[in-house]
């Protein structure tokens, strides 16, 4: 059979030569059986949390095939390698871990794995990693609320022997706010029970107008004000205040009273402890 390791033909070949290395019928190689793939990893040790596209490098035979697996992060590619050019240099995506609070360093991964007659030279790893770098840390923004609501106007009536609130009463509800930091993405005064309320605005510590999320009823859950940054201030200490005012429909079977509660949003890694106020008030006629 034709066997060259050269450009040249090979003017003899001896019985009981020994050091053949590989043998070709045209451009197929035909001894030894097996493709070798002798090298596979990536080119950086490392990549930040961000992510992104990756270089990874195979070298070996010419027609070696295999697939590359991913984990941890990294994404493998679809479908069959077969090398045609020895090294080929493979793009591997590693996912962005920047916006996942508290992520940490991990180690994305990529499996070659020979297919057919292709093998992994004796000393090479099946598995290559690179280092992401770990996600924002987390921050703890220690948060208190004071909170106190005060009737305004009243409207009363009796239900089975019992005062109720009437529809018309007014309750000023004001939360004294404390924030160790300002990333806080939304501030919320609400009730919780199934009342329905409108809802105008009282004070605010910058001036600028609340935002109704419920557009001033929710029969299910009570009235929804938020404060986004609207004015371009952040979000912090303060006095925050609102004025719920009870519609026709405020106490299913006469059985509750109006209650009150503060609650915040965190803001990106920043996570408010706690997020809201424990101490639910409720108003009595």
């Amino acid at each position: 059979m034709p066997i060259n390791m050269s450009d040249s033909p090979l003017s003899s070949i001896k019985i009981g030569e020994n050091n053949i290395l590989k043998g070709y019928v045209g451009e197929g190689q035909i001894f030894p059986n097996n493709a070798i793939i002798t090298a596979a990893a990536f080119v950086q040790p490392s990549t930040p949390n961000t992510g992104g596209n990756e270089s990874y490098v195979v070298s070996g035979d010419i027609g070696s095939s295999f697939t590359l697996t991913g984990s941890s992060g990294a994404t493998g590619l679809v479908g069959t390698q077969i090398l045609s050019v020895s090294p080929t240099t493979y793009q591997i995506a590693i996912a962005d871990q920047s916006t996942v609070c508290g992520a940490p360093v991990r180690n994305a991964q990529i499996l070659i794995t020979p297919i057919g007659s292709t093998v992994l030279s004796g000393s090479l790893s099946n598995t290559d990693t690179i280092s992401q770098a770990a996600g924002p840390a987390i921050v703890t923004n220690t948060v208190g609320f004071t909170i106190s609501v005060v009737n305004t106007l009243r409207y009363t009536i009796v239900v089975g022997g019992q005062l109720r609130w009437a529809a018309g009463s007014v309750f000023g509800v004001t939360v004294n706010f404390t924030t160790a930091f300002t990333e806080i993405s939304q501030f919320t005064i609400k009730s919780v029970n199934s009342f329905e309320w409108t809802v105008s605005s009282a004070l605010n510590p910058y001036g600028v107008a609340w935002t109704n999320t419920t557009s001033g009823t929710q029969p299910a859950y009570g009235a929804y004000w938020d404060s986004p940054d609207t004015s371009g201030n952040t979000l912090g200490s303060g006095t925050y205040s609102l004025a719920f005012t009870l519609t026709a429909a405020e106490y299913p079977n006469g059985l509750a009273d109006p209650s009150f509660q503060a609650t915040v949003a965190n803001a990106g890694c920043y996570q408010a402890s706690p997020s809201s106020d424990s101490n639910v008030v409720v108003l009595y006629p």
